[in-house]
């Protein structure tokens, strides 16, 4: 018996070196050619471990035992509501990104405030000063404007999943690729739906002085002139308050490791997928200073939602039935070249009821219901967006 789902016969490797500035993605190519100096290479004390997959896509749906009975005809499996989720990583922290992502747009911001004649009277010249500042920063490292507007988006990979949820404005937030995990999990819980609140307080802490004083004083005229009438009340605009936090939903579904429909182990298949999602969202120490984050995720489930960035916030695995010890490969390695495999003894219930919150990196915005990622359908080794 080996590994099911992870490559462990030379594939996954440990890898020595953490660049700052990866050169395969268009900001590390940019940043190479304005500033060698930016591109840092620093040796990991503790190599990172890279994973890669055996199948395409881990189909729960099709290839595990999470029903009783006997196995079900594929197009029965077909339209199962399901649950689609790539895996992705970050090539570039949050913090260079969102410096990018942030310089970018005031820049762009700024350019159009200072065409504003009601923005000049009400705070004079600042809107320049701001200009002056990102032009500055561009030249500081050798580029113009033009040039740093260009690799502010994020990578291809990005731009094509923020285009395909109808968010091009948030292109570049975050720096990702994929790292070839794929999953397709059953889904019956019900979905979520944040919305926003309206609320008497401007937001904009810019114009909420202004706001606020004209209100006291409008408040403090028509209190006196209607002074002695009953029931003085003046309508005072609403302003939209968006939701923050980013929408969270939980999919939970049980695996069986007492009914076996295949020549696959279930004891085998179960565990490495569990262990495979607890490493994959596990923080990776490879020095001192640096522990690169856990995974980010894709997740879709047509006509329901689509999150293009989010996380697995908790995880939670319930052991049921009679628990027995059992034997099962795992990934393992001394930190160089290639990752094998081995094999451990663990506890293994008849039944796991597995429970995984992903938590959006995004706020919900009603872009996402218009656009291709909310009809994509699912197939048994891929999925058709739109």
């Amino acid at each position: 018996m080996s590994t099911l789902l992870v490559n462990t016969d030379g594939p996954s490797f440990f890898r020595s070196t953490t660049n700052l500035i990866d050169e395969n993605t268009e900001a590390g190519k940019f940043l190479k050619e304005y500033s060698d100096k930016l591109n840092i290479k620093l040796t990991d004390t503790d190599s990172r471990a890279i994973l890669v997959p055996r199948r395409a896509v881990i189909d729960v749906v099709h290839d595990f035992n999470w029903y009783a009975g006997p196995k079900a005809e594929k197009d029965a499996l077909d339209i199962v509501p399901s649950a689609f989720i790539t895996e992705r990583e970050q090539i570039l922290s949050s913090l260079i990104s969102g410096a990018l992502y942030y310089l970018n747009n005031v820049s762009n911001t700024a350019q159009a405030v200072g065409k504003s004649e009601l923005v000049k009277s009400l705070l004079g010249e600042t809107n320049k000063s701001v200009k002056d500042v990102i032009i500055n920063m561009g030249k500081s490292i050798g580029a113009d404007l033009d040039s740093f507007s260009g690799i502010a988006g994020g990578t291809q990979s990005d731009r094509d999943l923020l285009k395909q949820h109808n968010l091009k404005s948030l292109q570049g937030l975050y720096f990702t690729r994929p790292t070839k995990f794929n999953y397709r999990l059953p889904i019956y819980t019900n979905p979520s739906t944040p919305l926003g609140n309206w609320t008497s307080q401007p937001s904009n802490a810019l114009f909420s002085g202004v706001i606020n004083k004209g209100k006291e004083i409008v408040d403090t005229v028509e209190t006196a002139v209607n002074i002695a009438q009953p029931g003085v009340y003046i309508e005072k605009p609403k302003y939209f308050q968006h939701v923050q936090d980013g929408r969270e939903e939980t999919i939970t579904f049980p695996l069986a490791n007492t009914v076996r429909r295949s020549n696959v182990n279930p004891i085998q298949q179960n565990y490495e997928l569990l262990w495979l999602l607890a490493f994959q969202n596990s923080a990776y120490k490879t020095s001192y200073a640096r522990t690169p984050p856990p995974k980010i995720y894709t997740v879709q489930v047509p006509g329901r939602f689509s999150m293009p960035y989010a996380y697995i916030s908790n995880m939670n695995v319930k052991f049921l039935g009679t628990i027995r010890e059992a034997k099962v490969f795992v990934p393992s390695g001394n930190g160089t070249g290639a990752i094998s495999k081995t094999s451990v003894s663990t506890p293994v219930p008849e039944v796991y009821e597995v429970s995984l919150t992903f938590k959006s990196l995004i706020s919900e915005y009603g872009n996402t219901m218009l656009s291709t990622s909310f009809n994509s359908k699912l197939g048994p080794n891929s999925a058709t967006v739109g």
